[in-house]
């Protein structure tokens, strides 16, 4: 029996001492904008050029089994603004832009609520000369479908309430499609649609013009908003949470990265991972202190030699048991993989900045 917990214990210290080998941690990277704008395109003017749709129209709203459209028409002539007010929040936080401004006023003036119409040159250049602006982002269409069935309580058990419980199940589906417009180009550089849903089923009390009327307005008006920072996020560039990992040793020396890696002093940790890799005489601790060396170069911004130090952390992963070493090589390969995303993704960012 001791011999037996004696192996157990020896092969719980491996198991551990395996799992603890990888040192993972996050890090925020900058993801290009979805729709490259020209350089000069930094004063935006947002503009509503929308017909507000009929409530005749993809509004289905019943109370026990009756239709109630009539009793309790929805309004949605300010939907279009929250959708505007979002992207003008967004585009001005991200700091991506010099100037961004609202037009309060709709161009449309027909009821062709369906169709959609781009700016002549001549509309463009009243508006481009208006306030020094250079680009037209221009809301061509904001379209809801709201269903919505509430029920009374018909369980037969008693309910405490001053006002009778009712059971509402809610659906509102969106559609917003979007014209980005630049000076000097006669057509839209970009057109886009942008749809989202929003649920909602929930046990409520309340009088009949809060539960058909005010609930289903305000859920129409929180998917406007939602549509319109989705809109708003094509243009700006946005950061992303990613996983990094790297090896760990541990004689004394090697130990100290995990201090200089903690505090951001990745150029410390480097120098230590370059001695190391000097003492290494096996290619499966080469290849981990190389991969190590590919993530200190990436901290420290130096894409293009992390990447050549992570080909080489494949490179000796060549000379080894492909099987008994399956995790390392799937690590380093998926890592590589990150990396040219991630310089691609640079090289547009750069030219969306204007670094190019």
């Amino acid at each position: 029996m001791k011999n037996n917990a004696g192996k157990f214990l020896l092969l719980l210290l491996l198991t551990y001492t395996s799992c603890s080998s990888l040192y993972k941690f996050a890090i925020d990277v900058q993801l290009p904008a979805a729709i490259t704008l020209p350089v000069s395109a930094q004063n935006v003017l947002i503009l509503d050029n929308t017909v507000k749709q009929p409530i005749s129209n993809g509004i289905e709203r019943t109370f026990n089994g009756h239709s109630v459209r009539v009793d309790y028409p929805l309004s949605l002539d300010s939907t279009v603004w929250s959708a505007i007010a979002e992207i003008a929040y967004v585009l001005n936080e991200s700091h991506f832009f010099n100037k961004v401004a609202v037009y309060r006023q709709s161009l449309r003036t027909d009821s062709d609520w369906l169709a959609k119409y781009s700016l002549s040159p001549d509309v463009q250049s009243v508006f481009y000369n208006a306030g020094d602006y250079n680009t037209l982002l221009v809301i061509d269409r904001l379209l809801f479908t709201v269903k919505e069935d509430v029920k009374k309580n018909l369980s037969g058990y008693p309910v405490f309430a001053d006002e009778p419980i009712v059971f509402t199940d809610l659906r509102v589906d969106g559609w917003l499609t979007c014209s980005m417009y630049s000076y000097g180009k006669d057509k839209p550089l970009s057109t886009f649609t942008v749809s989202d849903s929003l649920f909602a089923k929930s046990t409520d009390s309340g009088d009949s013009t809060t539960l058909l009327k005010d609930i289903p307005e305000y859920a129409v008006h929180e998917l406007s908003s939602r549509l319109g920072n989705q809109a708003a996020q094509r243009f700006t560039p946005t950061w992303k949470t990613e996983e990094r990992a790297f090896f760990r040793g541990y004689n004394p020396r090697m130990r100290e990265d995990i201090g200089y890696t903690a505090n951001h002093q990745w150029a410390s940790a480097e120098s230590i991972w370059m001695a190391e890799l000097k003492k290494k005489t096996k290619p499966v601790d080469k290849a981990k202190i190389a991969f190590n060396l590919a993530v200190a170069n990436e901290m420290q911004d130096k894409l293009d030699s992390a990447y050549v130090w992570a080909q080489k952390a494949k490179e000796y992963l060549g000379n080894v048991d492909q099987n008994k070493n399956s995790k390392q090589i799937g690590l380093t390969n998926k890592y590589i993989s990150d990396l040219e995303q991630r310089i691609q993704n640079n090289r547009l960012l750069d030219l969306q900045w204007g670094k190019e």
